[in-house]
């Protein structure tokens, strides 16, 4: 199993994005919310287009 380092973690609302190294050795981004019972995240090759899907996230938890 990988072990993420997360770096430059910055917080839209709910959602957190991150950028970290994958098990290829390039540079990724990732962005989750973290609301209760939400579940929804995203894996991203450019920084900015992990921030746009955070701010652009709208929340339907159950």
């Amino acid at each position: 199993m990988a072990r993420y380092r997360f770096r430059d973690v910055r917080r839209f609302g709910p959602v957190q994005v991150a950028t970290y190294t994958d098990r290829h050795g390039r540079e990724a981004h990732t962005a989750a919310c973290t609301a209760p019972g939400c579940g929804w995240s995203g894996d991203y090759l450019d920084r900015a287009a992990a921030e746009l899907a955070a701010t652009a996230h709208r929340c339907s938890p159950r």
